[in-house]
């Protein structure tokens, strides 16, 4: 606000000043000479250049001529909010200076390059984005995004801005909603994307977005690029989609409900339109701004859960569309492998991919050890698939209450902040972690199994699968090392519905070492620490009985603690 109060001021003692985002240059007559019509020149402001530019499939720094890759972190900043939480990292209430700046510079001292933060996460209300009292957007919540930006670029760190969607505020809902007053579209991001109005009110949105930034003449250098949606997905079980017949017409044209080719093609021309669209005025702001959009995994040609019942499809996108490089999300521990995941996104690409969203699930991986080699791997399987940057979901830890939360990279003293660190991991490709489990790939056999759950499950290194016996105890799991080795410690994930009481024998070589006699529910650690090591070959889990079919997620065998 501080270009507001110098125009003030200078209109106190009789000056004349440009307004934000102006350029003014004025002539007079000397005192004393006939007066004049005086010229006054106005020129637009530009904003600056951005060092980080495209080359081929990859980033580059225009300034050095280097390769640029993205690495760093989600940033928000979740506070309570009625019965749950919400990101306001940008709101003008809740954004902490001194914290967002501490927090980059330990992000900058690391190496890391880049933070991904929303846009419009606080959607509505007085502190939000939206203008509560009429059209347009909150001027202070304008002001805090340059903040936040100044420090950014102060610590050499930047940013990729998403939008998570239209502010409930400000007036843009109601021009989304003009074209569909017959109800034609339920489900709001159905009429975002099929309808012209929808796709004006986007439009409408990142205009004042971004011609508010141009008036406060913000530091836009520090733009990694901007994100038009932080996921694209329609509702497959409203309509149109959910239709099996008859024609509709949306934005794009008239398709035929029928035809399932029709209905793919309907999605994908409203999806491109929307995003030349936006593009186009985000590009008129900002002529040099990269853009970019994010989204998750489409569930054909491999079939997947990820997204539930939600539609994206982005195979077409990446053959075609306004973007200049891809945002695809992925998570380790996902009912199929990363090379099916990318195979679902259409990769490869002759665009630049980054994976702006990755991270450990804490109910997946519930030791944190684990997590970060679970990570590592993740990273280093995506370079082949043809990722360009990475971005860990996220900074700061969230409740375990909002259902995904992840090991954050601050948890545990900044456990994963130093192991996925640049300055420590140079190569994201090249994991620098070594796997201390003694059980991963080994040899595994079991009493019984399910066809689907066999026992090398157990030791595959991925506790979201498991063996499973199929049956009541009593019930084993045997794994053969290959070769003696010196046995310190063996951690057991729990796969059990219902919680219970259960009893589990340990023999290594033959011989009794502990037996578990604990009530356990699904995804507890049984753990057991031998106060001396043995030297052994073979580990069999044995339980006598239990509330459920026996199995287990995860069986490690760990070397002794130094």
């Amino acid at each position: 606000m501080r270009w507001l109060i110098l125009a003030l001021a200078l209109a106190l003692v009789g000056c004349t000043t440009a307004g934000p985002g102006l350029d003014t240059t004025t002539t007079s007559q000397p005192t004393g000479t006939t007066p004049t019509t005086s010229t006054t020149t106005t020129a637009p402001w530009t904003p600056p250049e951005h060092p980080i530019q495209i080359a081929g499939t990859g980033f580059v720094d225009v300034r050095t001529g280097e390769g640029f890759i993205p690495r760093g972190a989600n940033y928000l900043t979740r506070v309570q909010v009625g019965g749950g939480y919400q990101d306001r990292t940008l709101s003008p209430a809740v954004f902490d200076r001194e914290a967002t700046a501490d927090d980059f510079a330990d992000l900058a001292v690391r190496g890391y390059n880049t933070v991904r933060v929303f846009l419009d996460s606080c959607n509505s209300g007085p502190d939000c984005i939206g203008n509560i009292n009429g059209t347009g957007l909150n001027p202070e919540f304008l002001d805090t995004i340059v903040e936040f930006m100044e420090l950014a670029a102060e610590n050499e760190i930047f940013v990729l801005f998403t939008s998570n969607d239209l502010p409930g505020d400000g007036g843009y809902w109601a021009i989304s909603d003009r074209d569909n007053e017959d109800g034609v579209f339920p489900g709001y991001r159905n009429s975002h994307y099929l309808t012209a109005s929808g796709e004006e009110a986007a439009v409408t949105y990142w205009n004042d977005l971004l011609g508010g930034l141009v008036e406060r003449r913000a530091p836009f250098e520090v733009v990694l690029a901007w994100s038009i949606l932080n996921e694209q997905w329609m509702f497959t079980e409203q309509p149109p989609l959910s239709l099996a017949s008859g024609e509709i017409e949306t934005k794009t044209g008239t398709y035929d409900m029928s035809s399932a080719d029709a209905k793919r093609q309907m999605v994908i021309d409203a999806t491109r339109s929307y995003f030349a669209a936006v593009a186009e005025v985000i590009r008129e702001h900002d002529p040099n701004g990269l853009v970019t959009s994010g989204f998750f995994a489409p569930q054909f040609p491999n079939p997947t859960g990820i997204g539930g019942t939600w539609h994206v499809d982005t195979a077409p996108l990446v053959e075609d569309s306004a973007l200049d490089f891809f945002d695809f999300h992925a998570y380790p521990g996902e009912d199929i492998t990363l090379s099916q995941i990318g195979e679902n996104f259409g990769l490869p690409a002759d665009k630049p991919v980054i994976m702006g969203e990755y991270g450990a699930f804490i109910d997946r991986y519930p030791d944190i050890d684990n997590a970060a080699l679970n990570v590592q791997e993740w990273v280093s399987q995506s370079c082949e698939v043809g990722f360009d940057g990475w971005l860990y979901w996220e900074y700061n830890p969230a409740s375990l209450s909002v259902g995904d939360a992840t090991w954050a990279l601050t948890a545990e003293e900044g456990f994963l902040l130093q192991t996925l660190a640049p300055l420590n991991q140079p190569d994201a490709c090249t994991p620098t972690l070594e796997n201390p489990n003694l059980a991963a790939g080994s040899t595994a056999s079991a009493s019984q199994s399910l066809p689907e759950e066999p026992p090398d499950a157990a030791v595959d290194g991925d506790p979201t699968t498991q063996w499973g016996s199929g049956s009541d105890p009593t019930q084993w799991i045997e794994i053969d090392l290959g070769e003696p080795v010196e046995i310190g410690r063996i951690l057991l994930t729990v796969a059990q519905f219902p919680v219970g009481l259960t009893r589990h024998l340990i023999d290594i070589d033959g011989v009794r070492v502990w037996a578990f006699e604990n009530d356990t529910a699904d995804n507890d650690i049984l753990e057991l620490i031998l106060d001396t090591p043995i030297t052994g070959q073979v580990i069999r889990v044995t339980t006598i009985f239990g509330p459920s079919w026996v199995a287990w997620k995860e069986i490690e065998v760990l070397a002794p603690t130094p």
